[in-house]
Formats: C-alpha cells, sequence, structure tokens
C-alpha cells in the first residue's frame, strides 16, 4: 500500500501489541506501519466528534459477537412492521431465538469481562432507536426503555423479552416488566 511518507514520530507501544501487529500485517500483506496508518485513519475517521470513545469500541465487539454467534443487523422499522404482523406462533418462536442471541451476547460479554460492556450497551443492540436509561438503586435497580413511537404488540413483546434475558444473563433477576406507551420498564435485583 505505497503511500505519502509521512513524519517519524516516537510512541510507545507494549511489545506484545507489537507483536501482534506484525503478526496482521504479515497476514495482509502490508508493512506494520502501512497497518498502523491504516488502523489510525480508519479510527481518525471513527472517532471524530464523537465525545464518548469506548461506546463505540464496546458496540464494535459487540456486533462482532452478534455476527459470530448468527445475528444481523437489521432495520428497526423493517423488523417493528415483520414481527407485527406475523401470526402469534410465529411471532413467539422468533422472539426465543433473538432472547437465546441476546443471552449469548451478554455470557459472552461477562465470561469475558469486557468492563466497559453494560446491560444499557447490550440491549441498545436490539433497539438501536431507543433512549435506555439505568436507574442503580443498591440492590435493585430498573431499566427504562423509550422509544420515538409505541411499538407494536409484537416489537413490544420481543423488546420486553430481549431486555429480561439480557439482565438474567448478567445474573440479575427481573422481578417486573412494565410498559407505559413508548415506554418500557424492567424493575430488577441482583442476585446475593
Amino acid at each position: 500500500m505505497p503511500g505519502p511518507k509521512g513524519s517519524k514520530k516516537l510512541i510507545a507501544i507494549p511489545e506484545s501489541l507489537l507483536n501482534d501487529l506484525a503478526m496482521i500485517a504479515k497476514r495482509s500483506g502490508l508493512t506494520i506501519s502501512e497497518l498502523v496508518t491504516l488502523i489510525l485513519s480508519f479510527a481518525t475517521r471513527t472517532l471524530h466528534g464523537k465525545d464518548n470513545i469506548s461506546s463505540i469500541f464496546t458496540e464494535a465487539v459487540l456486533l462482532t459477537d452478534m455476527h459470530r454467534l448468527g445475528g444481523i443487523v437489521v432495520p428497526q422499522r423493517g423488523l417493528a412492521q415483520l414481527v407485527d404482523s406475523v401470526d402469534t406462533v410465529v411471532r413467539d418462536q422468533f422472539i426465543k431465538e433473538v432472547e437465546s442471541l441476546a443471552a449469548s451476547i451478554a455470557v459472552s460479554a461477562k465470561l469475558r469481562s469486557m468492563d466497559s460492556v453494560t446491560v444499557k450497551d447490550l440491549i441498545y443492540l436490539f433497539a438501536p432507536s431507543a433512549s435506555i436509561d439505568e436507574i442503580n438503586e443498591g440492590d435493585t435497580g430498573k431499566i427504562v426503555i423509550t422509544l420515538a413511537e409505541p411499538p407494536g404488540e409484537g416489537m413490544l413483546e420481543l423488546l420486553k423479552a430481549v431486555s429480561a434475558r439480557v439482565l438474567e444473563a448478567w445474573g440479575l433477576r427481573v422481578e417486573s416488566v412494565e410498559n407505559y406507551g413508548s415506554i418500557v420498564v424492567l424493575q430488577y435485583r441482583r442476585n446475593t
């Protein structure tokens, strides 16, 4: 990947990271310098104007897990139309599959001790247009999910089921799930 020569700067990089970069560069047919330039170029474009940089990396890891576990990203409005239009047997079967995927992603993140991942991040994967807040009250708490517009019955059931499974996979006991139009509230208790 020929390109213009840049200025040389010394940046301290842990030896293990440098070794990983060398392996990736060799496998990709690039020099380490070319690989690092590609990575930094992509990161700069992605991070430009973002306040919460760690959330971008968290989302990328979770989306990778979703893909690895057989999930795909679909347009929210199309998913809502699909879920709300099928018969209840097919809808319930689909919800079970999505619940299972959500639980698998949550368990995977927890087992890898991904400290930056929160329950909100996991639910957000399945409701990216929602505003999600967590109210932590010590041993208890609430997840409040606010949607831009009231969901249909099928989409509401999907959102409630996925959110509850994520909380359970995260080691929290769901005590109640309520909805108020376009707002879903899940109350939980930490398992002791």
